[in-house]
């Protein structure tokens, strides 16, 4: 276990020496997504010998060195451009708008289990010297598994689950980040619904999940519509009463 924690550390810190620089292959880039992605899957499953406090951080860089990797694919464009790739443990979806761009819509991002809305139009603009910008968009299939829905502390004696998979939105090479409108969320639920419990759109800040800046527009028993005033990495979590207190009630 420890020369798996050893090899994600060493990946990682090469990976966060990476110049910036403009790839036009995408396979180096997945390549080494994947062997990050999957040096994390082996030691969340080892979580039981790691701390809360080791798992968040992992997930922090993991998260980071996923950010830096897709910018090295981020090229500028005059008009628009668009590029995605779906590996085993993570889908990808990357937009940019320059300077001459045409479309006057919101833009929208989409993988299998989730959608983000974006203003990147307006965000672009807001750059006054490039009028341009561009946002990745991932959705992880495992990273649950580093950043724990237990790291969800809104009420005692509650369960947390993991309601949809966990998503990041970022600007990247972007200059003036910020956001023109709230970012809205579409979250396909990966678990069936408890109607008895409540769902809380949350966003993930160093070592826990919180709701600060973030909202439920609107929800059914298939998927949920989260609202949110700043860009970061999110999720929808259920909180379900335990049974002892559900008797104690009754």
């Amino acid at each position: 276990f420890q020369s798996q924690t050893e090899k994600l550390q060493n990946l990682l810190e090469q990976i966060e020496n990476i110049i910036a620089q403009e790839l036009h292959l995408t396979t180096p880039v997945t390549d080494v997504l994947n062997m990050v992605l999957n040096a994390s899957g082996e030691i969340s499953e080892s979580s039981s010998s790691v701390s809360s406090a080791e798992l968040a951080s992992y997930g922090n860089h993991v998260l980071k060195a996923n950010e830096k990797l897709i910018s090295t694919l981020v090229k500028p464009t005059d008009t628009n451009d668009s590029f995605s790739f779906t590996l085993a443990a993570v889908e990808v979806a990357v937009f940019m708008v320059g300077p001459s761009v045409t479309l006057d819509k919101i833009t929208r991002l989409v993988t299998t289990n989730c959608s983000v809305d974006i203003d990147l139009i307006g965000i672009a603009k807001n750059n006054n010297e490039t009028r341009s910008a561009a946002v990745v968009f991932m959705s992880y299939n495992t990273m649950e598994n580093l950043l724990k829905p237990d790291f969800f502390n809104a009420s005692n004696g509650t369960i947390n689950t993991m309601m949809s998979t966990v998503i990041s939105v970022t600007l990247l090479k972007t200059t003036n980040t910020k956001l023109t409108k709230p970012v809205n969320f579409t979250l396909k639920h990966i678990r069936e619904f408890d109607p008895g419990s409540s769902l809380s759109c949350v966003y993930w800040s160093i070592s826990e999940w919180i709701v600060d800046g973030c909202s439920v527009l609107e929800t059914n028993s298939s998927y949920t519509v989260c609202s949110c005033v700043h860009l970061s990495t999110f999720a929808l979590i259920m909180q379900t009463s335990r049974p002892s207190e559900v008797r104690e009630h009754l």
